[in-house]
């Protein structure tokens, strides 16, 4: 850590406070004078900078606001990057990864607009998220016989612990775990980003609780957890079969799946009636609600 002196960083904290009272608040704000925090329905959100994940549907729901200026991004990362920036005011996720970024950084806050009047249209299969799988897999029918195993109250007793192990804190047992097998009966190879928190990220050093390493060329020392994570070893463990993770981008995850490259995918995906043109799903293992992350 480099030093500076104290009494210079005094004064350029005097001097910031001074500009930012000169200059007042830069908050977003509609037509109507709205202000982005005061935003009450998605309606609200019109003329200001919303962004979404490219290839996304939350970048189908970006559609749904009226006059908003919009923008995708191709990595959920580069978002929040881009609303730290101030290049937008905001961008859509789901409410566990709001949970997430928001308790890792004070600064943010997030709008919680559900499925209703006031909030974006989505159907389950928008909401929710499953196991991809290439067209006609005998393993669909074996995963959801074991998904259908997880209660919804372990679902979202799980989701709470991931998101705890994301914010610092410290878990020694998942609600939704079995033993690996000693002799597995294959190998499943599972892809996923290992980019979006909580549903799976990168862990450089592998000290959180549960992490399974990243299999693939350049990838040694690499580790991955997070909901998808921990859903893919309770599957593997109970087909009897060793997991190995794959870190792979976003766009690239369904051409790996049918050309065989990975036997599933587990990356957040929902179900939606245009990827079930290309391939399987499993039947959901968790829904959500649709956000908007924002600054305080």
């Amino acid at each position: 850590m480099r030093r500076r002196n104290i009494l210079a960083l005094l004064m350029a904290a005097a001097l910031c406070l001074g500009l930012l009272a000169g200059c007042g608040s830069t908050e977003a704000s509609d037509s109507t004078g709205t202000t982005i925090t005061e935003a009450a329905t998605i309606a609200d959100l019109r003329g200001m900078k919303i962004a979404a994940q490219a290839g996304t549907f939350h970048a189908d729901a970006l559609n749904q606001i009226e006059n908003v200026q919009d923008s995708t991004y191709p990595e959920f990362a580069d978002l929040l990057t881009a609303l730290k920036s101030g290049a937008i005011d905001g961008y859509i996720a789901e409410e566990p990864t709001a949970f997430s970024v928001c308790q890792s950084d004070d600064s943010l806050t997030f709008l919680p607009f559900k499925n209703n009047e006031t909030g974006f249209t989505a159907t389950p299969s928008d909401v929710g998220i499953a196991v991809g799988l290439k067209k006609g897999s005998e393993l669909r029918e074996e995963i959801n016989a074991i998904l259908a195993e997880i209660t919804p109250e372990q679902c979202s007793a799980l989701m709470e612990q991931i998101v705890t192990l994301c914010s610092g804190g410290e878990v020694t047992e998942f609600v939704v775990s079995a033993e690996e097998p000693e002799n597995p009966t294959g190998t499943l190879r599972v892809g996923m980003e290992c980019a979006y928190e909580p549903y799976n990220w990168t862990d450089i050093s592998g000290a959180s609780f549960g992490a399974v390493p990243i299999s693939g060329e350049g990838k040694s020392g690499l580790y991955a957890n997070g909901y998808d994570v921990q859903i893919a070893k309770y599957i593997a463990a109970r087909l009897g079969m060793k997991l190995e993770i794959y870190s792979i981008e976003w766009d690239s995850l369904l051409p790996a799946l049918e050309s065989g490259a990975i036997d599933a995918i587990a990356a957040g995906m929902s179900p939606t009636a245009e990827r079930a043109e290309q391939i399987d799903f499993t039947d959901t293992y968790y829904e959500s609600n649709l956000v908007v992350i924002i600054r305080k």
